[in-house]
């Protein structure tokens, strides 16, 4: 609390930068004091601190994100990473060719990191866990970097609490490696345009790094070409070279781009109404992540989580706005420019777009906007007139965080997923030379089915190790894709002679006419069901002859 009190207050043991910062701000006139504020003024190169505040900010970002990893359950989005990142390098190639290429830099990462470290559910998140360590990092740099050196630590503490960030370090996805590729991409852009022209280097590979590993960050280089144009007219001939840069790093990513492009249902999501698109960028593109149900909040709509969730939701916006307000005041165009057009932007555009042509929102793609709403909420907090007020706003937000913190970290904290259950479930009870039966998703009598509840054991394949599995034709790695193909249950090429015990794994929600018509083709092979487990989201069934 004592360091919290001393960051709120400015009297951090930074020496004479804040001091002369805030003697700036005090004795300048507005016009003094908002050129101070501005990025051609002392910022990340001129005025840094010691590598101990930095390191310790990253640390415990990564800390926090990555506790409680191995208690949550492994998902769908993370069985397709498992799936695609496990095959052979050449087989991930020829995959990346026919399906997911927009998440192939991604695949070959973790393709490498997990035959390095393992497979387990730590070992897959921490990647993402250290990149919310870096993109911690990243909103203190850009903070200093815009000379706002007072509330820098301040905004990367909100980063280490801020939903959104917490969510993407236990995410075995591109998401907090693109979060942390943005935030250094626009601080490389912010120091570019003090006619640090060396910068503009490292900002087109990081365009290049970060759209190769998630498409939506090209709408970053978008508001960054807002952020040019809307700039004083001095400062008009940093276009030129961030253009070259932006379209070098645009260029080198393009293999990806194209073949993404090529790549049918690779973008896009669920259709969603107006007000749904709006309630999800409002709140749980950046107060809530993915939640611990299928939906945003319980049958009854009172959760701790999802109240907590909608209160920060209300006073992030609050702070956000408090910091518009203040920056206008100063006069400091230049970081209202940068940090608006990031944190806004993306979403309108893509928005915009689901709503009159076709979906491709969803809160978790604009993950990469998550530490601009972190720096504007920290510069916020710094508006405020009294020390009282700002130890106050960090502790509610703090407070207000932990709810939908702990709801992320229970093992269901995945859209309810409870994989790592009914995998236990099953690994305790089967034995070698069962059979196990991976029921369809969806309602249906065709006879090929993609969509099965496998990616279960693609997730934890230790648990249904020796079983056999009875109605797979086509395995994910002959066709080159992520699920494979299986036959139906009725269908007689299936082999259940010779198999004394089947596990039935389908989901809760399983239709009564496709349960009563398993049942009924397993009860003519002369077997009872004898045992039953039901989670939130699937039901382990054992039948014996």
């Amino acid at each position: 609390m004592t360091l919290m009190v001393c960051v709120l207050s400015g009297s951090t043991g930074a020496g004479a930068t804040d001091c002369y910062y805030r003697r700036t701000l005090t004795t300048s006139s507005p016009r003094v004091a908002s050129r101070r504020a501005d990025p051609v003024a002392p910022g990340l190169v001129s005025a840094a601190r010691p590598l101990g505040t930095p390191v310790a900010l990253g640390l415990l970002g990564t800390l926090v994100a990555l506790a409680g990893s191995w208690n949550v359950s492994l998902w769908t989005d993370e069985a397709a990473t498992i799936s695609a990142a496990r095959r052979s390098t050449a087989g991930l190639w020829r995959l990346v060719h026919h399906i997911d290429a927009v998440h192939a830099a991604y695949y070959f990462l973790i393709h490498f990191w997990g035959g390095a470290f393992g497979w387990s559910a730590v070992s897959l998140r921490l990647p993402s866990a250290i990149a919310t360590g870096l993109a911690v990092v990243g909103v203190w740099a850009l903070a200093r970097a815009l000379g706002r050196a007072d509330a820098a630590v301040v905004a990367a503490v909100i980063a280490i609490v801020l939903p959104r960030m917490t969510w993407m370090g236990i995410e075995a996805r591109s998401f907090g490696p693109s979060a942390a590729v943005a935030v250094w991409a626009t601080v490389a852009f912010c120091i570019a345009l003090r006619s640090r022209r060396r910068w503009w280097t490292a900002y087109g590979v990081l365009v290049a790094l970060g759209t190769a590993l998630n498409i939506y960050l090209a709408l970053l280089v978008l508001a960054h070409a807002v952020t040019i144009l809307a700039l004083e007219r001095r400062r008009i001939r940093a276009a030129w070279p961030w253009l070259a840069a932006a379209a070098a790093g645009t260029l080198a990513a393009s293999p990806v781009v194209l073949e993404s492009l090529g790549q049918r249902g690779q973008l896009g999501d669920n259709a969603v109404s107006a007000a749904t698109l709006a309630r999800q960028a409002v709140v749980n593109e950046f107060f809530l992540g993915q939640t611990p149900t299928r939906v945003s909040a319980t049958n009854d709509g009172h959760a701790l989580w999802s109240l907590a969730g909608l209160a920060l939701a209300v006073v992030g916006w609050a702070l956000v706005a408090a910091a518009v307000v203040a920056l206008a005041r100063r006069g400091d165009r230049t970081t209202l420019w940068l940090v608006l057009p990031w944190l806004l932007l993306p979403t309108v555009v893509v928005g915009l777009y689901s709503l009159a042509v076709s979906p491709l929102y969803n809160p978790r793609y604009f993950t990469f906007c998550a530490p601009a709403a972190a720096l504007l909420i920290g510069f916020g907090v710094r508006s405020l007139a009294r020390r009282p007020l700002r130890v106050a706003a960090v502790i509610l937000v703090v407070v207000l965080a932990v709810p939908v913190y702990l709801s992320q970290r229970e093992s269901t904290g995945k859209s309810g997923t409870d994989w790592s259950q009914t995998a236990a479930y099953v690994d305790a009870h089967a034995h070698q030379g069962d059979g196990v039966y991976f029921a369809p998703l969806d309602e249906t009598t065709a006879p090929v089915v993609e969509r099965t509840t496998r990616n279960i054991e693609v997730s934890y394949p230790d648990a249904f190790r020796g079983l056999r599995d009875l109605t797979l034709t086509t395995s994910p790695l002959a066709d080159d894709s992520l699920r494979g193909e299986s036959s139906q249950l009725s269908d007689s090429a299936v082999p259940l002679a010779g198999v004394d015990t089947i596990w039935v794994v389908r989901p809760t929600d399983y239709s009564a006419a496709s349960t009563a018509r398993d049942t009924a083709v397993l009860e003519r092979a002369g077997f009872r069901e004898r045992s039953r487990w039901t989670g939130p989201m699937d039901t382990v069934v054992a039948f014996s002859r």
